[in-house]
């Protein structure tokens, strides 16, 4: 409703609060009891979802008049529901029409009625003075109006948004402090100290080229003592430790044998 005018009189009572479907039946009902034939063509009869712009077609004596109606509390109705509703009436081959409203009507819409003829305008005071005994009747049955805010309430101004500025500065700041705290725990030298254990590896044999001369060279021991093996250090059990003299005995074994073979073909190629 961009561009409408406001009402004059904007009112807030019992005909307000009916809703627009609920009109157009007190609306037949009034029609009903003045003798008319009454068919409830417009949306609010829950027969159709268009009315194509008419809400009821009367009948008596030989008369047809068609039945615009407009719940609008807010805004004037306009000529063009005047021009629209005749356009209808020329086309059903009706005999009257009627644009009726809970609010106003704007002075282009009177002066259309009047000049086109055979449209006549009910506004709000006409309609409340029709429907006086329906209205009365659902007054002690309707809810009561909602309060409107008060002067006051609507003319507070809002608080402008607090500024942030100093928050973003310190959040930026602190960012790289907590990832410099994060790196220093993780990089402490009691998570990254490593235990290196020295454990025994097997001697494996060299395979040497027949042509070349080799020297034996005497090879100490290695007795399993603490001091020569860290490994004991570690708390080895004495399986464990079983397991590790029996390697040690035949790494030594093997170099024995691979010495002795080595000295065997150096004096054969002699």
């Amino acid at each position: 409703m961009n561009g409408l005018k406001n009402v004059r009189n904007r009112r807030d009572d019992t005909l307000t609060r009916v809703g627009w479907d609920r009109l157009e039946t007190m609306l037949a009902d009034y029609y009903r009891a003045q003798g008319w034939s009454v068919d409830h063509v417009g949306t609010g009869s829950g027969r159709t979802r268009f009315d194509g712009g008419i809400d009821l077609k009367l009948r008596k004596d030989g008369e047809y008049v068609l039945v615009q109606c407009k719940h609008w509390n807010a805004k004037q109705v306009t000529h063009n529901a005047v021009h629209e509703l005749l356009g209808i009436k020329v086309n059903e081959n009706a005999t009257g029409a009627i644009v009726v409203t809970s609010g106003e009507f704007t002075q282009a819409a009177k002066e259309a009625a009047t000049r086109l003829g055979h449209v006549q305008l009910i506004d709000g005071d006409a309609l409340r003075a029709m429907l006086g005994p329906q209205l009365e009747g659902m007054a002690s049955t309707m809810p009561p109006p909602l309060p409107r805010a008060s002067t006051h309430y609507r003319n507070r101004k809002r608080k402008p948004p607090a500024d942030r500025g100093p928050l973003l500065v310190g959040a930026l700041i602190g960012a790289p402090l907590v990832c410099y705290a994060v790196y220093r725990l993780l990089t402490f030298p009691f998570f990254s100290h490593r235990i290196e254990v020295d454990l025994p590896q097997r001697v494996q044999p060299v395979a040497q080229s027949p042509k070349t001369a080799r020297v034996p060279v005497e090879k100490p021991a290695i007795s399993p003592t603490t001091e020569q093996s860290p490994v004991l250090e570690k708390g080895m059990t004495g399986a464990e430790l079983e397991e590790w003299k029996r390697k040690n005995d035949e790494s030594m074994r093997i170099l024995e044998e691979n010495d002795k073979r080595d000295q065997e073909q150096a004096d054969s190629e002699r």
